[in-house]
């Protein structure tokens, strides 16, 4: 019973579909019925039943081959809206015998694993890209395998139950240029502080031109506007845009803050959400389900 019970699992769980070839292996079959009917020759009935039997049990080999894999979702990075983020897998061989040669896919993404152990894990990273922020399900996955034989495809599709949340997309003005909003930046944009080694990826205007005409280290300008002397203080209801621009915004900001050290609070109509009492990502995700 449990054995009629698993050939009934694998059968809803793995599709089967033939490919090119398979119109091959059927002329050769029909080939050497012709050549043994017509001639007699039991030796070529022996062939063309070996050739029949071969490619039923490769069918069900291969079947077998997908059945125990198993996938888990282990952890997301930042995830938002318009941007690629990255997803983390783990596929899991459940049975005791190994799996061979076989594609995990999600749209155009495909990973090869030649091979898994028995009861052995392997994790693999794809890239998500979500167009709206809130919370998603994970996309299906489909395994794809040839073994053992090419004449028949095998697939397996994997559903996953968890989902993630999408903060907003972080775009709109920086915080440097939003100098006219922020009275409680100390300084203005243009008071110069000090000079400290250029860092890569800071703009290029940054770069103090006379202290690399003294020596060969680049050094890169820092003003008085960027210390974080007071807490800052967002207010969604005053900022331009639409709501989707207006939350944007407010990613942007809470990611420059976030990198500065700079302690902000930002007012949610009504809602306060301080980044003294609130981690970063628990204010992201209260402005991705906003």
């Amino acid at each position: 019973m449990t054995l009629f019970t698993t050939l009934l699992s694998i059968h809803k769980t793995v599709t089967v579909r033939p490919t090119r070839y398979f119109i091959a292996l059927v002329a050769v079959i029909v080939a050497l019925f012709a050549e043994a009917y017509m001639h007699n020759y039991n030796i070529v009935y022996v062939m063309m039943f070996f050739v029949t039997a071969v490619a039923g049990t490769s069918t069900l080999f291969g079947m077998f081959n997908l059945y125990p894999l198993r996938l888990s979702f282990l952890s997301a990075g930042r995830l938002f809206a318009q941007s690629p983020g990255k997803l983390t897998f783990a596929l899991r061989n459940e049975s005791s015998y190994p799996c061979y040669d076989f594609y995990v896919r999600n749209g155009e993404e495909a990973f090869h694993f030649p091979s898994i152990a028995p009861n052995e894990s392997k994790t693999f990273t794809m890239e998500g890209t979500f167009a709206l922020r809130g919370i998603h399900p994970l996309p299906s996955f489909r395994i794809d395998s040839l073994f053992p034989l090419f004449h028949e495809i095998k697939h397996k599709t994997l559903a996953m139950k968890e989902t993630v949340t999408v903060y907003p997309a972080a775009q709109g003005e920086p915080l440097e240029e939003a100098r006219h909003i922020q009275n409680a930046l100390q300084g203005d944009i243009n008071d110069f502080d000090q000079v400290e080694r250029y860092q890569k990826g800071e703009n290029i205007s940054r770069i103090h031109w006379p202290s690399l005409a003294k020596s060969d280290t680049m050094m890169s300008k820092k003003f008085l506007f960027e210390r974080p002397q007071q807490t800052l203080r967002f207010v969604f209801q005053q900022l331009p845009g639409e709501k989707e621009t207006r939350l944007s915004q407010l990613t942007l900001w809470v990611l420059e803050c976030e990198a500065r050290h700079q302690p902000f609070v930002i007012d949610l109509n009504g809602v306060l959400l301080d980044s003294r009492q609130m981690s970063t990502d628990a204010i992201l995700t209260q402005l991705s389900l906003y």
